[in-house]
């Protein structure tokens, strides 16, 4: 089958990045992901003899006439198109065209929004065929199979269609089963740091999130079990990408590396065996870390970890079901600053039990808690979660606007704030964080060349009061 699999168009001139369960304006990270999801399927795709083409829309700046033209030379049997909360609007502007120009073509969505609402996205949509809950490249290689043989779409779990109730996957699929992402399928100069100006790509190492933090979708996305792919796997892949694609930066791409921490040191004692010169960043619990792991991860490469942080309240991390204390974060952040790796906090605005003292407890914290760098983020009550749950109960939602669940927006009150005053707090941390003079020549020491810069300026500006 020929499969035609789309990163649909920005119809305002902005980047989107679409990936899983990620979904937020470019210009909130600074840097342009590429979407892994996607090569993954297509690398799947491409081994089981489909003939299969990615189209970038998003970092080749393709517009619709482009992506029509494309479609028209290619003559696909099937599209996959990669969703977003953010850009949903024009996801489904970007489907309807391609329908009305291509109505015999089967249409499929991916991604947290056909994961989240089922039906109710397909019935958004209108002309959408099929959608996929969950991670995608399973689903469509048995779609693709059974549309080739006509068969019966009820033996096709996880996958959803008009009229009919969804068959849920809750299948553990084994993770080494899947070929390596076809980066060759993408621009991957497109993708760069906004550092060093140098290229850079997601690295899958694991999936799934044992714990049950109210507010998050890892789990439903992606399953509660941690799934861990072979070392031998990633280091091949990481090898593969500094040798055929000539790429040195890597994120480290699951919910947190160091779930496991003698997985997270065997990986690293793989890339030092092999003499890899790469540099790398990931995320991590505050609770997963130890100083022998962060010193190999320090020797093989890795400069920057990201911590969840989320408050610096520990009755809001308990009613966040976080599983987490403050000494435990307190110590986190020091044992990354001893082992000479720089730190990212990730910080979440407006979970039940904010207040206007506990959200400048948490910017105090991130100005004076030792972090390098900061992520602060809005809580959204997203549909499935424990905090969705809440909000609606509670009568929270402001808004049910989909383009407006964006973590850099607040669509959601609490019992002592409104959605407004927890935008505001979110707007105020960041430029609290960033606009002060030891990040400004921080800035300036990491920036290494014209392009970064203008990374830089870009963040910066975006960074003004709206």
């Amino acid at each position: 089958m020929k499969i035609l699999i789309v990163n649909p168009p920005s119809y305002d001139n902005q980047g989107y990045i679409r990936e899983g369960r990620c979904m937020q304006t470019k210009s909130s990270w600074a840097a342009l992901w590429m979407p892994l999801s996607l090569a993954y399927v297509a690398s799947k795709l491409r081994s089981e003899g489909n003939k299969v083409k990615i189209v970038e829309c998003i970092a080749e700046r393709i517009n619709m006439e482009n992506l029509l033209k494309i479609a028209k030379n290619f003559s696909p049997e099937l599209i996959v198109l990669n969703t977003a909360y953010p850009s949903i609007e024009m996801d489904k502007k970007s489907a309807e065209i391609l329908k009305n120009n291509f109505s015999e073509i089967k249409i499929v969505v991916i991604g947290l929004f056909p994961t989240l609402l089922e039906n109710k996205a397909l019935e958004f949509f209108k002309v959408v065929d099929f959608g996929i809950i969950g991670e995608p490249e399973w689903v469509i290689s048995n779609l693709v199979k059974n549309l080739d043989k006509d068969g019966d779409l009820r033996e096709v779990k996880g996958l959803i269609w008009k009229n009919e109730d969804k068959i849920e996957d809750l299948s553990q699929n084994n993770l080494d089963d899947l070929p390596f992402p076809a980066r060759d399928l993408l621009n991957n100069g497109k993708y760069i740091l906004p550092t060093n100006g140098e290229k850079f790509t997601l690295l899958s190492v694991g999936r799934g999130c044992p714990f049950g933090c109210i507010y998050c979708t890892a789990n439903i996305y992606y399953g509660k079990i941690f799934r861990k792919r072979s070392v031998e796997s990633v280091v091949d892949e990481i090898e593969e990408c500094v040798s055929k694609h000539k790429i040195n930066n890597f994120l480290f791409w699951g919910e947190s590396f160091t779930i496991d921490q003698k997985y997270g040191e065997m990986i690293c004692e793989e890339i030092m065996k092999r003499k890899l010169k790469i540099i790398w960043s990931t995320t991590s619990r505050v609770d997963t870390l130890n100083e022998t792991l962060l010193f190999k991860m320090k020797k093989s490469g890795c400069t920057l970890l990201g911590l969840g942080i989320e408050t610096a309240v520990q009755e809001i991390l308990d009613g966040a079901k976080k599983g987490t204390d403050l000494e435990k974060i307190k110590k986190a952040v020091a044992m990354v600053k001893k082992s000479g790796i720089q730190s990212m906090g990730h910080f979440i605005f407006g979970l039940p039990g904010e207040t206007r003292e506990t959200a400048k407890k948490s910017m105090e914290f991130a100005l004076k808690g030792g972090i390098d760098f900061a992520q602060f983020y809005c809580a959204i009550p997203y549909p499935k979660t424990k905090l969705g749950e809440i909000a609606r109960e509670n009568h929270w939602v402001e808004s049910e606007k989909y383009t407006e669940f964006d973590l850099t927006k607040s669509i959601m009150r609490n019992e002592k704030l409104t959605s407004r005053e927890i935008k505001k707090f979110r707007d105020q941390a960041y430029r609290r964080f960033y606009i002060r003079p030891r990040m400004f020549w921080k800035a300036l020491k990491e920036v290494k060349s014209l392009k970064s810069f203008i990374s830089s300026m870009d963040f910066l500006r975006w960074m003004k009061p709206k």
